[in-house]
């Protein structure tokens, strides 16, 4: 009677989770189908062409060869949501060993080639049709918003602001299928979103607040990888290229509040180049050319013959 009952609650359970993981969405990370309910992150690998391809694991060296300057595209699939207002939280670290990692959020395709439409990764938005059928891949009801400016001063940096490095970079958040309404920084009073030792690992977060059309949105960003001809320690360079051993993170987190649909996305020191320091030019003196002085003869003079008056003799009477 024991092993029966232990037996029906084994079936039991099974069912349960079967059916857990049918409404929460759960799937496999190297799936390329939709997702079905949750939220998915991809970044984008830029050793593939004519277009980056989307990873759902770390970024390294096997897959990317990024610069300082560059910007890493972003995709966040959003499914199985109710028609309305959300909110989501993204978070990046700023510092990362006491180096700038991502210093700003930039524009999704601000220096890659990039189709959001494209298989691969986590999963492919709804939004993008069906990648089976051969018709055209589409997405509807763009919005763009710009990412808040930051003026933070970085202490462990010359006390540079960030908005110094954006250098004409555009920095969207773009999205499909709703509309932003609002980018705040994280609630961290005058700090513009920065949280931890800018010495060691720090993070920036932002909420994004948006209103869906349907139960499907698609966002897309971009990580600024900070650049050393910005960012500077005392004088040494100090961008993502100087960052070793750990990586860092782009992330999402909080979706309406919940913990459950957090996501975490890595690039390790290995997917940058090597930076090409920008030499600085030292000028070269050119000599002056110093005139000889060429000696002017100076005449000598030559001395005039004074007459030496010869004496006449006077004749002497003779008596």
């Amino acid at each position: 009677m024991g092993m029966r009952r232990d037996g029906f609650l084994i079936v039991l359970l099974a069912a349960l989770v079967a059916t857990i993981l049918g409404v929460t969405g759960i799937k496999s990370s190297t799936s390329s189908a939709a997702p079905t309910g949750g939220v998915n992150l991809d970044q984008c690998a830029n050793q593939a062409t004519p277009d980056c391809a989307w990873q759902n694991g770390n970024l390294n060296g096997n897959n990317s060869a990024y610069a300082e300057g560059d910007v890493v595209p972003f995709r966040l699939a959003i499914e199985g949501l109710e028609a309305g207002e959300h909110t989501i939280t993204i978070n990046y670290d700023f510092t990362a060993g006491g180096h700038e990692a991502y210093d700003f959020l930039a524009t999704y395709d601000a220096t890659e080639s990039v189709d959001l439409c494209a298989a691969g990764g986590g999963g492919v938005s709804s939004l993008c049709g069906d990648p089976a059928s051969e018709s055209d891949l589409f997405l509807t009801t763009t919005d763009t918003e710009v990412f808040p400016t930051d003026s933070f001063l970085v202490p462990d940096a010359n006390n540079l602001v960030v908005s110094g490095a954006y250098g004409g970079v555009e920095r969207n958040l773009t999205i499909f299928g709703g509309t932003i309404s609002s980018i705040t920084f994280g609630d961290l009073g005058t700090t513009f979103g920065h949280e931890g030792d800018t010495s060691g690992n720090s993070t920036v977060s932002l909420e994004v607040t948006f209103t869906s059309d349907g139960s499907a949105v698609l966002l897309a960003w971009g990580g600024h990888l900070a650049s050393s001809n910005y960012w500077l320690e005392g004088t040494a360079p100090d961008g993502a290229g100087e960052v070793s051993g750990a990586p860092w993170h782009m992330r999402t987190l909080n979706l309406d509040g919940g913990g459950a649909a957090n996501q975490d996305r890595s690039i390790q020191p290995s997917a940058l180049e090597a930076p090409t320091p920008t030499p600085t030019n030292t000028p070269t003196n050119t000599p002056t050319n110093t005139p000889t002085n060429t000696p002017t003869n100076t005449p000598t003079n030559t001395p005039t013959n004074t007459p030496t008056n010869t004496p006449t003799n006077t004749p002497t009477n003779t008596p």
